[in-house]
């Protein structure tokens, strides 16, 4: 093995490479023995000897076994590895957590089964999530939340297998339940939070609907005078010009489910047309004050611009497509008529 220069800075499995280097050395052994031996690579036996990178646990194991150690030399050699885990993850001094015996809180109780996962050197995940028989599995999210410190074990169970996989003496373990039992107590001690109550709207906004509300005062006025039927007429007729227009305007056709519109405010142009020779008010309301207003609702097969200019004439378009234009005079006195 080259010994590393006595000027360079030791790397954190530095101890663990001087170890595997003794015990294949008072075996014998060289790197491409040991290897044969191990059933690894000879470049697997290099990286573990000069300290570049641990191997996993279980091809330490092997390179243990091939060396004829013993089980405190195994052991040995999981320490060293550990401790190079978790020097190289440099994660442990940012944690600051508090010895097991002066667990309190929640907060401290996170930092330190964080500060358990980085000591045992980060083992990883899939040891909580499928842990040894009898042990109670931890899910993957639970797991990342634990040893990110964003959570704790949803169950004492799990927190029995979080405590054995990172190897936790036993007399912490007991300092852990009681601190993990204190914790769930404060829990179960705190006040739900009060619920939320929705606000109602008005009783007056409640029988007026949805609807009512987007109408201006001044048009509400002016339907009280109305009859239902009229209403739906005027309607009708407004509505097949809005979407006439734009649907013209966009060039493109209104929707199959407003054709039954189009098509009676259709009718109701041509009946207004055949009746009436001449212009004149198609629907004539009297105002609250005495006043006379007047709705004119005629066809044309005339398009019209954005600009409100007629653009030329279509022929074949009525009724379907007839753009409805809706001149309202508000307030007109007797030269367009007179309330009776």
């Amino acid at each position: 093995m080259t010994s590393p220069h006595p000027g360079s800075v030791r790397g954190p499995f530095a101890d663990l490479a001087e170890h595997l280097a003794g015990l294949r050395r008072s075996a014998r052994l060289s790197q491409r023995g040991l290897a044969a031996a191990a059933a690894v690579s000879r470049g697997t036996v290099q990286r573990a000897e000069s300290g570049t990178a641990a191997p996993s646990t279980a091809v330490l194991d092997a390179l243990v076994r091939a060396c004829g150690g013993e089980r405190a030399a195994r052991d040995r050699a999981h320490v060293l590895r550990t401790r190079g885990r978790t020097e190289l993850r440099g994660r442990l001094p940012a944690l600051q957590a508090p010895a097991p015996a002066l667990v309190h809180t929640a907060q401290d109780l996170g930092a330190a089964l964080a500060a358990e996962y980085e000591r045992a050197g980060a083992p990883p995940l899939t040891a909580l999530v499928r842990p040894a028989a009898g042990r109670t599995p931890i899910p993957r999210t639970t797991a990342w939340r634990i040893v990110r410190r964003k959570g704790l074990p949803a169950s004492a169970e799990q927190l029995q297998t979080l405590l054995d996989v990172c190897r936790v003496s036993r007399p912490a373990q007991r300092h852990y339940r009681e601190a993990f039992g204190r914790v769930l107590a404060a829990r179960g001690r705190r006040s739900a939070p009060p619920r939320h109550t929705p606000r109602r709207p008005p009783a007056a906004a409640q029988s007026r609907g949805t609807g009512t509300d987007k109408i201006t005062p001044w048009f509400r006025d002016l339907m009280d005078t109305m009859s239902p039927k009229d209403i739906e007429t005027a309607l009708t007729v407004g509505t097949a010009y809005l979407i006439a227009n734009e649907a013209h305007r966009n060039g493109s056709v209104p929707p199959r489910s407003l054709e039954r519109v189009m098509q009676i405010a259709g009718d109701l142009f041509v009946e207004a047309n055949r009746l009436k020779t001449g212009p004149g008010p198609d629907f004539t309301f009297s105002d609250l004050k005495g006043g006379t207003i007047v709705v004119e609702a005629k066809s044309t097969s005339r398009l019209l611009g954005p600009d409100g200019r007629v653009t030329g004439p279509r022929a074949g378009e009525l009724p379907h497509r007839a753009v409805a234009a809706l001149e309202m005079a508000g307030g007109r006195q007797a030269d367009r008529g007179r309330a009776p």
